[in-house]
């Protein structure tokens, strides 16, 4: 081994890839058969995230070497990271052919299995490892993440908490653990978890999300360190009483936000406080709208289940009265908990900036609906809101298959059925909260909210609605609004005007 060799090695491992790609490839000129020296380019290469290349370099040094294990290993992983699994799978397999004891391979080829959900493989593969090394949390891990999959949850929980027990500082058990109590319906245990993934790292975005779910229908009982939940918690003391009889005041409004920004000033994460929020609440789950949102997006039609969807509109005046018209859905009871909205509509070339919309499966519950909510409105916000019925999201017009009202004689042709079924089938293998929560949310604001609300006071500032000023407080900007609303912002305030 030369010094130049050394040296390349030192800067590899110091995280210098530009350094040590010049040294070696001096290397190589001199070393055209060097089957180590190409095994370090090929490394350096990898972790430039050029795979291919890296693939070329383990591929030379193989034909130099045919028995060098770590150069099918490392073909093994380029061929991973190029969503050639079988491929990785042969290149794993060879490796461990020469060296049985080979675990970094045997652990890869189980991940490997994993992505071709050959989970039973999987498994098998990770036993092989744990029964020569009890020390093996990445194989504990593997095999928990596999028995998972396949719902053996109890089997998971007892392989996840092994991996732990050994490294207690990976996150991506914790957040796997998470996910599996949550499948067993374990609301507190799934908290417990996601808390600590946050804790080991603030920044795992995947937990933070499913943390912020979990929180929108179940409020821990226990004091945490984290805090999204400390935050939460918080939140969910600030009850306002709302009189659903009489008419909401500005001041309650005002103060009450007043009273919920500072709470997130000062105990949430900065790094979440302009979060991609949604600009709507869901306060339900269950009426098939994920179903509708894969198929139409993907392939522009509109599945069957969405031709009985009614909306009640309700046309808000301005931000204040959105916050107010959150606060009464907040606490309105409605049968088989229909989805609710309050929204931002940031579509270009909808009229009206804010809304309100309930969802209904059929026309007589919409009816029933509106009928109930229209005095409650009138007399908490205003006796000019328009509260009108309308089709859910069949009103619009889309391009296949051609129409512009919807009837009782519409018809399904045979390529309108397959792409639904596509996505049907998609949404039942791939979509992991498929299965999950299908519950009422709980009274009052979470974290979601607050966030919602901060992008809503940004948007009446970016379009002029002169309400915002109201809350007297440094209203904040949101990265996320910014990208969303550059194209449209001017017809935004064009379309306010005629509100005001």
């Amino acid at each position: 081994m030369n010094n130049d060799f050394r040296k390349a090695l030192n800067f590899l491992q110091m995280g210098k890839l530009i350094e040590a790609k010049n040294l070696i490839e001096e290397v190589l000129k001199n070393e055209k058969n060097n089957s180590q020296a190409l095994n370090l380019y090929a490394f350096v290469l990898y972790y430039q995230n050029n795979f291919n290349a890296a693939l070329e370099q383990w591929q030379k040094a193989i034909k130099i070497n045919p028995n060098y294990i770590e150069a099918y290993n490392g073909c093994g992983n380029a061929y991973k990271n190029l969503k050639k699994f079988e491929e990785a799978v042969q290149s794993f397999k060879k490796a461990i052919q020469i060296e049985p004891r080979y675990f970094e391979a045997q652990i890869n080829l189980g991940s490997v299995l994993i992505k071709l959900e050959r989970f039973e493989d999987a498994i098998k593969n990770f036993d092989k490892v744990i029964d020569v090394d009890n020390m093996a949390a990445q194989a504990f891990h593997g095999k928990a993440y596999s028995l998972m999959k396949l719902k053996k949850y109890e089997e998971a929980i007892y392989n996840f908490n092994k991996s732990i027990k050994i490294d207690p500082n990976d996150a991506n058990v914790f957040y796997n653990l998470g996910v599996t109590y949550e499948n067993l319906k374990k609301w507190q245990e799934a908290a417990d978890s996601f808390s600590q993934v946050m804790q080991i790292n603030p920044n795992h975005e995947e937990a933070y999300r499913d943390l912020l779910h979990l929180l929108e229908f179940y409020l821990p009982k226990q004091e945490s360190k984290n805090f999204v939940i400390k935050t939460n918690n918080l939140l969910k003391d600030q009850n306002i009483d709302i009189d659903l009889n009489n008419k909401i005041s500005d001041e309650i409004i005002v103060n009450y936000y007043s009273k919920i920004s500072s709470i997130l000033d000062e105990n949430f994460h900065s790094k979440f406080t302009n979060n991609k929020s949604q600009i709507f609440r869901d306060d339900a789950k269950d009426l098939n709208c994920e179903r509708h949102f894969q198929i139409f997006n993907t392939f522009n039609v509109i599945p069957q289940f969405c031709f009985g969807c009614y909306k009640i509109q309700i046309d808000i005046k301005n931000v204040l009265e959105l916050f107010k018209l959150y606060l009464v859905f907040d606490k309105i009871k409605l049968e088989k908990n229909n989805l609710r909205k309050c929204m931002i509509e940031i579509r270009s070339k909808v009229t009206g900036n804010y809304k309100g919309l309930i969802y209904c499966a059929g026309l007589s519950e919409a009816q029933k609906i509106e009928k109930y909510l229209n005095p409650i409105i009138k007399k908490t916000i205003g006796e000019d809101l328009s509260i009108i019925i309308k089709r859910g999201c069949t009103e619009f017009s889309v391009p296949y298959p051609k129409y512009k009202e919807i009837d009782e004689s519409m018809t399904y042709n045979k390529e309108w059925l397959k792409k639904e079924k596509i996505i049907d089938d998609l949404i039942h293998k791939k979509n992991k909260y498929s299965s999950k929560i299908i519950q009422e949310t709980l009274e009052g604001l979470s974290i979601s909210d607050a966030l919602i609300m901060k992008n809503w006071l940004f948007f009446a500032k970016s379009i002029n609605d002169k309400s915002y000023k109201k809350f007297d407080i440094n209203i904040p900007d949101s990265e996320y609004l910014k990208l969303k609303l550059q194209d449209q912002i001017e017809h935004r305030k064009n379309e306010f005007s005629k509100f005001n």
